[in-house]
């Protein structure tokens, strides 16, 4: 009996067929509290030629300090080479609530600063690897810390 018709996909190796034309999405989490810098951690490698088209932060809270400057960002690197023209950025402000802050969602809050993509520096090939800087700006102990950063790299078949 050919197995094949009792699969939901035109065949039986459509999730590997698939896998192997879509680029992924890569993406990192600081599990519970920030409050120093990741430097230089690996993201991921690539399998397929490809580019970033997308990098955001996001986080559960961005922290509260209504006497000085708290915020993080990061940056990306293909082979230990920027591709951002403009880091993501989010920033307490005070008066803003300071629960799941992104960078993703254009005007999401007075405090974010989205990622611009160096369109020069954007392209992966095989075996590329993918690694990121997040960092942390503050200047005493805040009064509630950043909790929960995340980056996300979107990445799209060339």
């Amino acid at each position: 009996m050919d197995s094949r018709k009792f699969t939901p996909y035109p065949s039986p190796n459509f999730p590997q067929q698939c896998e192997s034309v879509l680029a992924q999405t890569m993406c990192a989490c600081v599990s519970g509290e920030f409050s120093a810098d990741t430097l230089g951690a690996p993201l991921g490698v690539v399998k397929r030629a490809c580019k970033i088209v997308d990098v955001f932060l996001s986080c559960e809270e961005a922290g509260q300090d209504d006497s000085d400057s708290l915020s993080f960002t990061c940056d990306v690197y293909i082979n230990g080479v920027t591709c951002l023209t403009t880091a993501p950025e989010i920033q307490y402000r005070s008066g803003e609530s300071s629960t799941f802050k992104t960078t993703k969602i254009s005007g999401e809050y007075t405090g974010t600063t989205p990622a611009a993509i160096d369109t020069d520096a954007d392209e992966l090939d095989p075996g590329d690897v993918i690694t990121y800087d997040l960092v942390i700006t503050r200047t005493a102990t805040p009064d509630a810390e950043i909790v929960t950063p995340c980056i996300v790299v979107e990445l799209e078949p060339v």
